[in-house]
């Protein structure tokens, strides 16, 4: 998988030129964010900007993205990019998730949309507008009653989603009806107010009411699996 963060800002160069054709100005997406179509490049010399279909991309190194020719470049006529970095998140009852900091790419296909606060798969993405994207399904989905052992209900007019902690790896919906995790940021909780008392294990104290969250109450909750608590008692 690849970050739109990692190909932003990288010079294209072309094998048959022996030259650089220009730097990575931005990733085209398709309306409905799900398909990743090609960049925006820039020449650094005429400033002129060119479309270059992802098709017509030779390979992706650590330093360079590789054309065969200049002449796989496009002139650009559009400015609509569909790129989501830097809107704000928000479910259908104005909850907010947090600002698109990245989007990760799998090929042609979007796979997953990631805030400041959370990751989420990209079939989530209900719709993305000039300024917001809107997350949720699309269907109607019925309530239900119970959550899987130590999951913590957030975001109230979303009943399937939990939180989840980074610890637990990467998501894995093994059933459709299974609750969409959103992995929350550790460094997110940093500074926070604790607003309840968390025991761990054998009683042991994790933190106390108004404590303010540190690196070591973060740690100490990831070592008795009280992170989902910690986040959701924090403020």
């Amino acid at each position: 998988m690849e970050k739109i963060s990692k190909l932003i800002s990288k010079k294209v160069i072309s094998l048959e030129e022996a030259k650089e054709v220009g730097y990575v100005l931005n990733v085209i997406l398709d309306e409905n964010v799900k398909v990743y179509k090609g960049l925006i490049i820039v020449d650094e010399e005429s400033e002129n900007s060119f479309v270059l279909p992802r098709e017509n991309i030779y390979s992706v190194g650590e330093d360079t993205i590789v054309i065969e020719n200049s002449a796989k470049l496009q002139f650009n006529i559009s400015d609509n990019t569909n790129n989501p970095i830097g809107k704000l998140v928000y479910d259908s009852h104005g909850n907010s998730l947090g600002r698109v900091v990245d989007v990760e790419l799998q090929g042609k296909t979007v796979k997953k949309i990631i805030t400041n606060l959370c990751e989420f798969p990209q079939r989530y993405l209900r719709k993305s507008g000039d300024n917001f994207i809107i997350f949720g399904s699309k269907k109607r989905k019925k309530n239900v009653d119970e959550f899987p052992s130590g999951a913590v209900q957030t975001f109230s007019s979303l009943p399937k989603v939990v939180i989840a902690g980074p610890e637990t790896g990467d998501i894995n919906f093994i059933r459709p009806e299974a609750p969409v995790r959103l992995y929350a940021s550790t460094n997110m909780l940093l500074g926070k107010i604790v607003t309840n008392d968390i025991i761990g294990f054998n009683n042991e104290i994790i933190a106390r009411k108004n404590d303010v969250i540190n690196q070591k109450i973060i740690n100490k909750a990831k070592a008795h699996n009280k992170f989902n608590l910690l986040s959701y008692y924090s403020k």
